[in-house]
């Protein structure tokens, strides 16, 4: 016997519902929560996927932070929010570390990048099994939640941060992989704060706000924050 649980304060469209007649129920019933709650709990994450992607716009757009992939931090977000904060990172730079470690020994085989590729997920989902048992061993249940973690985008990540480590060395790598870390922990914290939580989940439209605001940023050309720290010894 299984049960699907949701905490959720009373929303507004119960309030409407009773006051609305029985012909037009079932045009408000069109609406999340009319699914079960399986699936609501699973909406309740996609529908903070925008915000994180909002995030990952203004550090980029503005703030000029560097980071391995456009998205990636916002996978790496709601990979935190399972696994939590502490425990996600420690996963991800040790599968990294350890992918990159794999990586380099395949680039001795020169293989095709198809089969490269294909050879860091298998890497990266044996791994992934070698962390969840030896922290079931050790008594260590968080850690078990390393499912949680995209083994494509960690492969692809691998793949990529490995190439940048041969075309502008290991510099390069740290400061993507610190730009993306840094990203992931400020869209982790946007995307967990409760208010942000209510506000996607019952009022979803909102998410055409945030659609605004991207559109809006999207033609920003200036300078970025990173650039006038660069261009600072022109000015003076």
């Amino acid at each position: 016997m299984t049960f699907s649980v949701i905490a959720n304060d009373v929303p507004a469209r119960d309030v409407s519902m009773r006051s609305t007649s029985q012909d037009k129920e079932a045009l408000v019933d069109f609406s999340i929560y009319s699914l079960p709650i399986e699936q609501q709990s699973i909406f309740k994450l996609i529908l903070l996927v925008p915000v994180g992607a909002l995030v990952v716009v203004l550090l980029r757009v503005f703030v000029g932070l560097r980071t391995s992939g456009t998205f990636m931090p916002v996978l790496l977000a709601i990979a935190f929010i399972e696994t939590q904060l502490i425990t996600g990172l420690s996963i991800f730079v040790l599968i990294l570390v350890l992918g990159l470690w794999v990586r380099f020994y395949l680039s001795r085989l020169n293989l095709l990048l198809v089969s490269r590729i294909a050879a860091v997920v298998v890497t990266v989902v044996l791994i992934m099994g070698m962390i969840s048992v030896v922290s079931f061993k050790l008594g260590i249940e968080q850690a078990l939640t390393v499912t949680f973690f995209p083994m494509i985008i960690l492969a692809w990540t691998i793949e990529r941060m490995s190439i940048v480590w041969e075309e502008d060395g290991p510099y390069e790598v740290i400061v993507q992989a610190g730009g993306s870390l840094l990203v992931a922990v400020l869209a982790w914290w946007v995307m967990t704060n409760r208010y942000v939580e209510h506000w996607t989940f019952n009022f979803p439209e909102l998410l055409l706000v945030l659609l605004g605001f991207i559109l809006v940023i999207g033609n920003y050309t200036g300078y970025r924050l990173s650039e006038l720290m660069r261009f600072r010894p022109l000015v003076r």
